[in-house]
């Protein structure tokens, strides 16, 4: 039903497209040795106000990566309020192939988000949050039903970063868990993560250090994952790197390989139209 209500409801918030005064480019390349082997390129369009007007090949192409086969996607932004927002995403072929819905808090924190596919929910989640802001335990939505499932909690320190986070399953049973060592410096906040291990316990998996606008982060096992239209993979000993600006924005990206490869470089740009 509270689906339904936001369809009812957009009319009334939804306006003619602004004009875009921004450009805001995601560059992504993964590399081998010298050689690029794979490009990708997501393209934003905002307004004067730096509202999101639309998205050409977006994020829904940036996580799935190669797991899918869908064509590049155009997202136009129908709602972008402090309480709602929606988003229509277009196939090459003009056909409307679904929506995105966010729901925000009068403290303009996200606590429930649709993904609408053919006209069903394929994606449900609801987030709860402490008085920081920070969010403090996700649900997700049972396939073909209503009803949701506890997903994830966190706790946090007093500086507000995570101590630790905890993985359920559909059946609530606890599937993984995570710890956090905090140490703040004095121009420097180093965070190393470790996860248990049946029979093992907890070990080490990685160790962020935080310099400024300068976030570098040491890998101590395996894992894969997928992001900007690209598989990403880290080995013991990859190491991550990415310059934020002052709003804690991402501007560029580096990847290494456990022999100080760059595999991955990921560039955001802006233009004025």
């Amino acid at each position: 039903m509270k689906i339904k209500i936001l369809f009812i409801l957009l009319p009334y918030f939804a306006i003619g497209q602004s004009k875009a005064y921004y450009k805001q480019t995601t560059t992504a390349y993964e590399i081998n040795k010298t050689d690029t082997i794979s490009k990708k390129t997501f393209v934003t369009y905002l307004d004067s106000l730096r509202k999101i007007i639309t998205t050409e090949n977006n994020i829904t192409n940036a996580i799935s990566g190669g797991k899918s086969k869908v064509g590049k996607i155009h997202s136009v932004i129908e709602v972008d309020t402090d309480r709602l927002y929606i988003a229509t995403d277009i196939d090459e072929k003009g056909d409307t192939i679904g929506k995105l819905i966010y729901v925000y808090d009068e403290n303009k924190n996200r606590t429930e988000n649709y993904q609408i596919r053919n006209g069903d929910t394929v994606n449900g989640q609801k987030r709860l949050y402490n008085e920081l802001g920070n969010y403090t335990k996700l649900y997700n939505k049972h396939k073909d039903s209503h009803k949701y499932f506890l997903s994830m909690e966190w706790e946090y320190d007093s500086k507000g970063n995570t101590t630790q986070c905890k993985t359920y399953n559909d059946k609530e049973k606890l599937v993984g868990f995570d710890k956090y060592n905090n140490v703040y410096k004095k121009n420097e906040f180093i965070s190393t993560k470790s996860s248990y291990v049946e029979g093992k316990g907890f070990e080490k998996k990685s160790k962020e250090i935080k310099t400024g606008t300068t976030k570098t982060t040491h890998y101590y096992s395996s894992s894969v994952g997928y992001n900007y239209g690209l598989k990403i993979s880290y080995v013991d000993g990859s190491v991550r790197i990415q310059e934020e600006d002052e709003k804690g924005n991402m501007k560029e990206l580096r990847i290494f390989d456990n022999k100080k490869n760059l595999v991955i470089f990921v560039k955001n740009s802006e233009v004025k139209i």
